[in-house]
């Protein structure tokens, strides 16, 4: 009889062994077999809006890779990041698979998390028209949005010269003050900036942007005390581009 019992539990648990072995197998033959019904991007709120949703679902669409009814599992990933990270307004492209499940029902997605860009600087002369972001990155300007940075008028000469006036605006963008002063900067074939001020109908020669934050600091010593006292339209000029010197140039 003991025999027996054991038999008969012997069996139960091969049983539900077998069960769980099967529901196991069944279910993930179920989800490999899932097809991608839909694309959803996020795209970061933070973030401009040169590309929208619809936009960037349309690139993954013409990817090359099929997507739409085909299976999940079977989707590049890896590919699809790097095509959709070649387009420059993109950056930390994050792409993967979900599946929903409904009883015994799955449904599958491709879920994409992009960041856009952020231009820090506008560059536009007679040939040329592109935001910069704080990387130096090239994004193309857009018919649909419009980011309010500062312009810079002409051609950087070599890539020192792109560096150190990226770090300028950065500078500039993070102080309320300058961000309120100046508009818009000229670059001259020497790699020099002529500042253009907001207020006032002067302009600002203020060298290499190298030294930029003593510079600064230097031009902002003449607005609190030769501004204050003599206003803004006394001068055409103000250089701060030697060292060490501010020297302004009366009308």
């Amino acid at each position: 009889m003991k025999i027996v019992k054991k038999i008969l539990v012997i069996l139960g648990w091969l049983c539900l062994a077998g069960f769980v072995g099967f529901t196991i197998y069944f279910t993930y033959a179920q989800m490999e077999a899932v097809r991608c019904q839909s694309i959803v991007v996020y795209i970061n709120p933070n973030s401009p809006r040169f590309l929208d949703e619809a936009e960037i679902t349309e690139l993954i669409e013409k990817s090359g890779e099929p997507i739409i009814g085909h299976r999940l599992s079977a989707i590049n990933t890896e590919m699809l990041e790097t095509k959709l990270t070649t387009f420059a307004t993109l950056t930390n492209v994050e792409i993967y698979r979900k599946i929903d499940a409904r009883g015994w029902s799955f449904s599958g997605k491709l879920i994409i998390n992009v960041d856009e860009r952020t231009p820090v600087l506008r560059i536009k002369n007679a040939t040329e028209d592109y935001y910069l972001d704080r990387e130096g990155v090239k994004i193309p300007v857009s018919s649909k949005y419009i980011e309010r940075t500062m312009i810079a008028s002409g051609t950087i000469p070599d890539e020192s010269v792109k560096i150190n006036l990226l770090k300028m605006t950065d500078f500039v963008n993070k102080d309320e003050f300058w961000k309120a002063q100046i508009e818009q900067v000229l670059i001259l074939p020497t790699g020099e900036l002529l500042l253009l001020p907001q207020v006032g109908d002067y302009l600002i020669e203020f060298g290499k942007p190298d030294d930029y934050e003593l510079k600064f600091r230097n031009l902002k010593a003449v607005y609190q005390q030769g501004f204050k006292n003599f206003g803004w339209n006394k001068y055409k000029a103000i250089s701060v581009k030697y060292e060490n010197q501010v020297v302004c140039t009366k009308k």
